[in-house]
């Protein structure tokens, strides 16, 4: 039997959750979850080469190690900064929201909902 890697597990309750926050109308939290998907995938990768994954929430760090390891995936790097800007502003409040213009709408929710699919595509099988 394979045994499991928690940083999946973890991983795929955070996908799971996008798309019933979506549907509530909770985008903030959509983006949160979102930004917590890829962060958590990247690390799974990184565990299952045997590399200790470091100790960040930055996105483009973690891509970075991962394909270091030989692991190819296609992630925009402008994808990454979105989910890892918005993952910063969620956990500590601002004057200025969240983003430049706010609060995340229903476009960002969207946008990072798409992001985390495109993810979830490509790392599939290894939920299996």
């Amino acid at each position: 039997m394979k045994e499991k890697n928690p940083w999946f597990e973890y991983a795929l309750d955070d996908f799971k959750s996008i798309s019933l926050l979506l549907d509530s109308g909770i985008y903030r939290a959509v983006c949160f979850h979102a930004q917590q998907f890829a962060e958590k995938v990247l690390k799974g990768i990184l565990s299952q080469r045997g590399v200790v994954p470091p100790r960040t929430h930055d996105l483009q760090t973690l891509s970075q190690a991962v394909m270091k390891t030989g692991t190819k995936l296609d992630i925009d790097a402008a994808d990454l900064e979105f989910l890892s800007g918005i993952y910063i502003e969620y956990r500590y409040p601002s004057d200025l929201g969240l983003l430049p213009s706010g609060m995340p709408d229903e476009e960002d929710g969207r946008k990072a909902s798409a992001i985390a699919d495109n993810l979830y595509q490509q790392i599939e099988g290894i939920f299996d």
